[in-house]
């Protein structure tokens, strides 16, 4: 239909979720770091994913993106101060 560029967002640090913070982080509600590994191994696989992808379909006038989300959230997450929050 005529689309140039298609974006495919990334999984957010899901172990800074508020209700995994207070299931799996502990007395101090840290972040549940196994529920982070598993964001970021999905996003690696998802980036590779695509990149294989656009390879493939190199004739098509279309471009899938890769957006990583879960890396400024993560920073926004635990530098708060850094931003206002």
């Amino acid at each position: 239909m005529g689309a140039k560029r298609i974006a495919v967002f990334g999984h957010p640090p899901i172990g800074c979720l508020p209700s995994q913070r207070t299931l799996a982080g502990g007395e101090l509600r840290q972040c549940a770091e196994n529920y982070n590994q598993a964001a970021q191994l999905y996003n690696s696989k998802l980036s590779s994913a695509l990149s294989s992808l656009n390879s493939s379909l190199h004739d098509a006038k279309a471009r899938v993106l890769y957006v990583d989300a879960y890396t400024p959230l993560l920073d926004l997450i635990q530098n708060h101060d850094k931003y206002g929050i």
